[in-house]
């Protein structure tokens, strides 16, 4: 997944596009904000991706692995920009 990638969400059957190159970010879920409770910093590094949906403009953030089984790739951007 690349920025420029034509994506269709596998349930609503909405278009969308990547908006940005895949990079790493960290991940926090309620383990790691109980351990933040402690003192303790933990999170999970994963890569993102941020999709623009056509329909409504909306942009989110997705775990690429998550973005894989949600949505199904139409086009791939084959440019290097």
């Amino acid at each position: 997944m690349n920025k420029g990638d034509l994506l269709k969400n596998k349930q609503t059957g909405e278009f969308a596009t990547i908006i940005t190159q895949p990079w790493v970010k960290l991940w926090r879920d309620d383990s790691d904000w109980e351990a933040a409770r402690y003192g303790f910093d933990s999170a999970t590094a994963a890569t993102a991706i941020k999709i623009c949906y056509h329909k409504t403009g909306v942009e989110r953030v997705f775990k690429e692995s998550v973005a894989r089984q949600m949505f199904d790739i139409i086009t791939e951007n084959t440019n290097e920009n």
